[in-house]
């Protein structure tokens, strides 16, 4: 064999090893920017359920952990029932305890800011309520962003409601835990915490007169 082709095979032997090193350096880059890209991926869906989603304009859940209920029925509440203990953060800021309304007359509504029944029975059940002397009004917003509308806040601003609001979790918690499958879900709860009246779906001004007059008579 003479010196010249000794000198091409050793040099395609080199070209083969330089062509396997690149290579090997472009699998490591390709890895590396896969990981990185992995991670950056883990640290926006960590923040998202740590910090209950984006925005602070309503349409954001309440954190993870914000939210608690006593353990309920798991269905519907009955009239008799007890409404399970709750607390959760509040639309406008601080938190809502149901507890602070033990004692008293009340109207818990559980809604959705993009559900039409609720957009039609608020702004008439709001004010009769807060009408009626005596009788505390609570209510939960939940299921944000399952359907297209507006945010609770924009919601409550549009239609000029105040009430107290508080904000379920991105699971639900509140919602299942009061038994709720439908919007809005109105409970009428007695003096003694016990549900004295229950309505489904959007009710007519005579329906909401009648049970709060049902509801400060018991």
């Amino acid at each position: 064999m003479t010196n010249a082709t000794k000198s091409r095979k050793r040099s395609g032997r080199s070209r083969k090893q330089a062509r396997r090193q690149a290579q090997q350096r472009a699998a490591r880059q390709r890895a590396l920017w896969i990981a990185v890209a992995l991670m950056a991926v883990a640290v926006v869906i960590g923040a998202v359920l740590l910090g209950g989603g984006e925005g602070d304009d309503g349409s954001a859940t309440a954190p993870a952990g914000s939210v608690s209920i006593d353990p309920g029925p798991g269905a519907q509440l009955e009239i008799g029932d007890p409404v399970p203990a709750f607390s959760a953060s509040a639309l406008d800021g601080g938190t809502v305890s149901w507890s602070d309304y033990e004692g008293a007359p009340a109207v818990l509504v559980v809604w959705a800011s993009w559900c039409p029944h609720c957009q039609a029975e608020l702004p008439i059940l709001v004010p009769a309520v807060q009408a009626r002397e005596g009788v505390e009004l609570v209510s939960v917003t939940t299921a944000m962003g399952q359907q297209p509308g507006p945010t609770p806040s924009e919601f409550l601003a549009d239609e000029g409601l105040t009430l107290t609001t508080a904000v379920d979790d991105g699971a639900g918690t509140l919602m299942q835990g009061l038994g709720v499958s439908s919007f809005p879900t109105v409970y009428y709860v007695a003096a003694d915490g016990t549900v004295a009246g229950v309505t489904v779906g959007e009710s007519s001004e005579a329906a909401i007169e009648s049970n709060l007059d049902a509801l400060q008579v018991g």
